[in-house]
């Protein structure tokens, strides 16, 4: 019986030191996101003069859903302002990164490929119809990509949010 050539530079369920730069990586995903998310609730209290209005529960969004809402949110509150499309693109685009962020944070990171130092991610749960693959690998810089990614969208929203807050600040 012949060797099993993937065994020999892979290692399932790795030890968290072999995989450190994918570890930090993962971490700075994670608070960009967390910025990402803070920046979605501070538009949407500036839409809204509701301080605190996207820390309730009810206007929590899903990623998928969150473009649309946001732009009934805008039509209710703020009627055509120049800022609703761009919004709904940004918060569009953002979809994916923020399934990639769901993968990667709550898919099962198990097995590490040292000769590509990538770790394999498989989905865990499905939701839905959520389509999560059933393996995928990462690589540090798709890791840091992802985070990128939250950075941008988290300043495109904030320029938005402030012209608005400019143009019609809420009374105080």
């Amino acid at each position: 019986m012949g060797k099993n050539p993937f065994t020999e530079f892979s290692s399932f369920f790795p030890d968290p030191k072999d995989i450190k730069p994918l570890a930090i990586a993962f971490a700075q995903m994670m608070f960009a996101h967390a910025r990402f998310e803070r920046e979605v609730r501070d538009l949407q209290a500036a839409i809204t003069c509701v301080h605190g209005f996207g820390e309730q529960r009810r206007n929590q969004w899903g990623a998928r859903e969150r473009p649309d809402r946001m732009a009934k949110l805008i039509a209710e509150h703020r009627g055509a302002i120049p800022e609703a499309e761009p919004i709904k693109n940004i918060l569009t685009k953002a979809r994916l990164a923020c399934e990639d962020r769901n993968l990667l944070a709550h898919g099962e990171w198990w097995r590490f490929n040292s000769v590509t130092s990538t770790i394999d991610v498989r989905g865990g749960t499905q939701w839905n119809d959520d389509s999560f693959p059933e393996s995928k690998p990462w690589t540090e810089a798709e890791i840091v990509a992802v985070t990128e990614r939250f950075k941008d969208f988290e300043a495109e929203l904030y320029k938005l949010r402030s012209a608005i807050e400019k143009r019609t600040p809420c009374p105080e």
